[in-house]
């Protein structure tokens, strides 16, 4: 098997023999390689490609921003990864487009192994480069034009607050991931997991809220078919439901605060996906759903002409962007959890159950009613059959509620 190929980019010497030390130790399982200079591993990413691209923040010429936007256009599928020191917000506000991963210094040769072989590992079940590529391509998602317009007007608007902030981006998908995956990056050095835009615009500020959306750019306003921005708010409403039901049910299964709000996270970036798939594909992407029918799951007619689920995509998506292996397991198998590695984790269980009995998927062709049962061998191996009953009375209230 070819190893794994990963390029170190810092233009101070020292550094760039401490990393070669630290990382002395992984020389056996990946290729390692050191360059001074973004021009320097231009040159050597034409020579040879790399799985991954670290980088340094502050370099003369080319800073790292500009080194990994770079890559970005020309190696897509390359992961990449900045590091950068606490007190540079202005030069982490660069970095939002161009990186996967946000490194603080100093960094300890474990956590950046942790933080590499993560969505390495991910990467594995993503057969197809091209989608590989498509994925490692993607700097923002894209947000149906009305709340994209109404988040803007918020921000601009002498009476805004946290809360009506984090109202609007509550309502969407690709929002609520842009914001969480910035939150949770390194350079703010949070103990606890942040799990809602609430607390995002909270630790963020609305001042740094504001820059990030009126002037770097953070959310993108879907330009695609006219037909499928319908789609993109029917995401939003269902994606705003089945976190609601998910967090009902890991309440339900006796979970923490903690677990309860992972499993709400992890229900509103399940269909993350589909974002994906209607940003890089329109017409593939009504092509998987109109083979949805008796007998064939939205999960195979996905894998028929992506190769891969709208799950498996947004979970590769989430852990590049540093989500917790609880939320990237839990949108991975939201619809098949029987291929996860164990019935352990509460997060996926209480998402599973949501996607099985609560709100129908909205991009279901008509006359399909649901596409994810509920996989009871699952519930079994886990102990938590005993209470199917109870959870479909959560998710028939929910819909009266709504």
């Amino acid at each position: 098997m070819e190893r794994i190929r990963i390029l170190f980019v810092d233009d101070d010497p020292h550094v760039l023999k401490a990393l070669r030390r630290s990382m002395d130790e992984m020389d056996g399982e990946w290729d390692l390689t050191f360059c001074d200079s973004g021009a320097a591993a231009l040159a050597e990413l034409g020579q040879q490609p790399a799985d991954v691209v670290v980088s340094d923040m502050r370099m003369p010429r080319m800073d790292g921003a500009e080194l990994l936007d770079e890559v970005r256009k020309r190696h897509p599928g390359t992961i990449r990864v900045i590091l950068s020191g606490f007190a540079e917000t202005t030069s982490v506000l660069k970095t939002v487009g161009p990186t996967h991963i946000y490194l603080a210094k100093p960094c300890q040769p474990r956590t950046l192994y942790a933080a590499i072989a993560r969505p390495l590992a991910l990467r594995r079940l993503l057969a197809d480069p091209g989608l590989r590529a498509a994925i490692g391509n993607v700097s923002n998602l894209p947000s149906p034009p009305d709340l994209f317009l109404k988040i803007g007007a918020e921000l601009r608007s002498p009476h805004a607050s946290a809360a009506s902030v984090a109202a609007l981006l509550a309502k969407d998908v690709a929002m609520t991931a842009e914001i969480l995956k910035l939150t949770n990056s390194a350079f703010f050095g949070l103990g606890a997991r942040v799990t809602t835009p609430l607390q995002a615009v909270r630790t963020l500020g609305l001042d740094t809220i504001q820059t990030l959306v009126l002037k770097v750019g953070l959310f993108r306003q879907f330009g695609g078919r006219d037909s499928l921005a319908p789609h993109l708010e029917g995401l939003n409403a269902y994606s705003l439901s089945l976190s609601r039901l998910a967090e009902a049910i890991a309440g339900e299964m006796g979970a923490d605060e903690a677990t309860a709000k992972a499993a709400q996270c992890a229900a509103m970036l399940s269909s993350i996906g589909c974002l994906v798939f209607v940003d890089h594909d329109c017409c593939k992407c009504e092509e998987a759903l109109a083979g949805v029918k008796e007998g064939v799951s939205l999960a195979e007619a996905e894998r028929a002409t992506f190769g891969a689920t709208h799950h498996l995509v947004g979970a590769y998506l989430l852990g590049l962007w540093g989500f917790s292996d609880a939320v990237v397991e839990a949108v991975a198998f939201a619809d098949e959890p029987g291929r996860s590695p164990g019935p352990g984790n509460p997060v996926l269980t209480a998402v599973h159950a949501a996607a099985a009995l609560g709100p129908r998927f909205p991009l279901l062709p008509q006359g399909v009613v649901r596409s994810v049962k509920l996989d009871m061998a699952y519930l079994v191996a886990g102990r938590q059959d005993g209470g199917t009953r109870r959870w479909q009375k959560l998710a028939d209230d929910l819909a009266g509620e709504g």
